[in-house]
């Protein structure tokens, strides 16, 4: 596990479990993603299994959200007691999430090169 996984999963672990039915509605609602609960599930099943790309595309299809980041941050808000802690939560997770996937790519200077 490297230490961007390492990261990722620790900020996800702040986050309530599977039987907290009612953050997890919360945060569907908010996000406007249907099955919230099952698809991290499913994502934390792969990432034991060493993949991490899907947990990784997880943060980011619920988080990464301009338009809902204000009702995004009040129910994430509810579980971790404030605004600025959900905000700072958000800002941290989309972060680690972002290098997770960008260690998938093989060689980042031969895809920088294919650019140029």
């Amino acid at each position: 596990m490297t230490d961007d996984e390492q990261q990722l999963a620790a900020l996800l672990n702040d986050l309530p479990g599977h039987d907290d039915a009612r953050f997890w509605r919360g945060l569907r609602e908010a996000a406007g993603i249907y099955r919230i609960r099952s698809t991290m599930s499913s994502a934390v099943q792969e990432a034991r299994e060493g993949d991490f790309e899907p947990l990784a595309e997880f943060v980011l299809e619920v988080f990464n959200r301009d338009s809902r980041l204000k009702d995004i941050t009040a129910a994430l808000a509810t579980h971790l007691g404030s605004t600025l802690r959900a905000r700072a939560w958000i800002t941290d997770a989309i972060a680690a999430a972002d290098r997770v996937n960008r260690t998938q790519v093989e060689d980042p200077l031969d895809a920088l090169t294919d650019k140029w």
